[in-house]
């Protein structure tokens, strides 16, 4: 368990990850396409940074149509003893 809660923060400690998860905190759930609109870095980017939150748990994503939708996956990170409701967005 150790290694999961490395590899959770390790993906937290990127600035573009951190606040993408801040966003999503935020707003319970959002867009792919919105998220790409609030970030000035390049869809394959911004993908491997999406990529990274989602291997590691820490966003969990739904497919509705052709639209991506993110969520922080808050049950698995509580259960690891990680609480990102302290963050400010």
């Amino acid at each position: 368990m150790n290694r999961q809660v490395e590899k959770i923060f390790q993906a937290l400690g990127n600035k573009t990850r951190l606040d993408v998860v801040k966003l999503v905190l935020f707003e319970k759930e959002v867009s792919c396409q919105k998220i790409l609109e609030q970030f000035p870095l390049s869809q394959p980017t911004m993908s491997h940074h999406f990529r990274l939150l989602l291997d590691n748990g820490v966003l969990s994503a739904r497919k509705d149509g052709v639209r991506h939708y993110y969520a922080v996956n808050t049950k698995k990170l509580n259960s690891l003893g990680i609480d990102l409701s302290k963050l400010k967005y």
